[in-house]
């Protein structure tokens, strides 16, 4: 039997593990950031299932659209004085949560009440595999890119949206929805903060953004660095090309005048002060290109917390009123 070099022993390896990928399920090639670029997104009618609960802040609704063919479901909140003139909405992208412990709103329902007070309206997926949307597709380690598809999804749908209630939210329970939102606005925390950073370079408008703590190690990095292991990366690496996967690569995609928020702790464990600071550097550089082609900036802020954890603990009040401002000088 001929022996087989170590060479070829890789080769087969990654053959394996390509051929793996594609058995499971969808193409990862065509959910790279490249890839998204040309996808054929589509917009769906917002169902209001239920209310979840109402109270002298808010009506709070769990909501279910469709994205990828799919089923995702949400929380909107309205904040229950004056609905019909409200400042806009907040597209809220939340962090990593257990599947066995999640709630709809889950992740994001503190910073909301915050938001609702001041007169805006919020809306918070829950993305595939939690509450009452469709199983993440096959393979899962996509989850980044899925999330940016129903993320994009979900703004295209708000931008003249239209809501349906289900025959089960009892009239008292039912609010008048603005026939457009004045603005549609952006929040991302840490891993949903990556997502948001793959939003703004697909959607390619200026999206006034918020963004705590976000994962911005880019992928496969990132999935290597949160458990998929360094051999995991080396076979992705092998199977394709994991440049078109790097949000670093495609900042120039990023609509000029873009206004982005960038929030960091240097007491955060989960994600680094190191990398946020690399990513300002990296927007700064890339702002650098721009002023020599004549194109509009990225216009970047970047706040840093002495002493603060990955939830910006103990400088919530700050944060939150930062954001609120942000937003409402945004254009």
């Amino acid at each position: 039997m001929k022996k087989m070099t170590f060479t070829t022993v890789l080769a087969l390896a990654a053959s394996i593990f390509t051929i793996n990928l594609n058995a499971q399920g969808l193409n990862p090639a065509n959910f790279s950031l490249r890839s998204l670029q040309t996808y054929q997104y589509r917009t769906s009618a917002i169902a209001i299932r239920q209310l979840a609960f109402k109270n002298n802040l808010q009506y709070a609704y769990n909501v279910t659209f469709s994205s990828m063919g799919l089923t995702v479901s949400a929380r909107l909140s309205m904040p229950a004085a004056n609905t019909q003139n409200i400042k806009g909405i907040v597209l809220m992208l939340r962090g990593h949560q257990r599947p066995g412990n999640y709630y709809t709103g889950k992740g994001t329902e503190n910073p909301a009440r915050r938001y609702l007070e001041s007169g805006w309206a919020v809306i918070a997926p829950d993305f595939f595999g939690y509450a009452d949307s469709s199983p993440t597709p096959s393979p899962s380690f996509l989850h980044q890119f899925y999330s940016t598809i129903n993320a994009i999804e979900l703004y295209n749908s708000l931008l003249q949206p239209v809501f349906q209630y289900s025959a089960s939210v009892a009239q008292a329970d039912r609010v008048s929805f603005p026939v457009n939102f004045r603005k549609i606005v952006l929040w991302g925390h840490s891993n949903g903060g990556q997502v948001a950073l793959h939003f703004l370079q697909t959607v390619q408008r200026p999206v006034a953004t918020v963004l705590w703590a976000p994962v911005s190690l880019p992928f496969p990095e990132s999935a290597e660095h949160y458990g998929r292991g360094q051999e995991w990366a080396q076979n992705f690496r092998r199977s394709y090309t994991a440049a078109d996967f790097s949000f670093l690569n495609f900042l120039d995609r990023i609509a000029p005048q873009t206004r982005i928020l960038l929030h960091q702790g240097d007491r955060d464990t989960a994600v680094p002060k190191a990398w946020n600071d690399a990513l300002a550097r990296s927007i700064n550089e890339e702002n650098a290109r721009r002023d020599t082609a004549g194109r509009g900036r990225i216009n970047l802020r970047y706040e840093t917390y002495t002493g603060a954890n990955h939830n910006l603990n103990p400088f919530w009040n700050t944060v939150l009123a930062r954001d609120i401002e942000f937003w409402e000088n945004s254009p």
